[in-house]
């Protein structure tokens, strides 16, 4: 009888242990999908941002020159 609740109490304990590693685990896909998601928004308004101050710099040069 005890090594059947012992049984008991490590399976138990095993399959709390998976239950919460799948649990967390989503949780941490979920937060690098995020900071992926915030990443690419960054980098495409500053890209954005760069190709408006590169074609205004080059219509100032054009406009200086003629």
């Amino acid at each position: 009888m005890n090594k059947i609740i012992i049984a008991a109490s490590v399976l138990g304990t095993a399959a709390a242990g998976i239950f919460w590693y799948m649990k967390n685990r989503q949780r941490a896909d979920a937060a690098i999908d995020d900071m992926k998601k915030a990443a690419r928004n960054a980098y495409d308004r500053v890209s954005k941002r760069a190709a408006e101050a590169s074609h205004k710099a080059d219509r100032k040069v054009r406009e200086s020159l003629a």
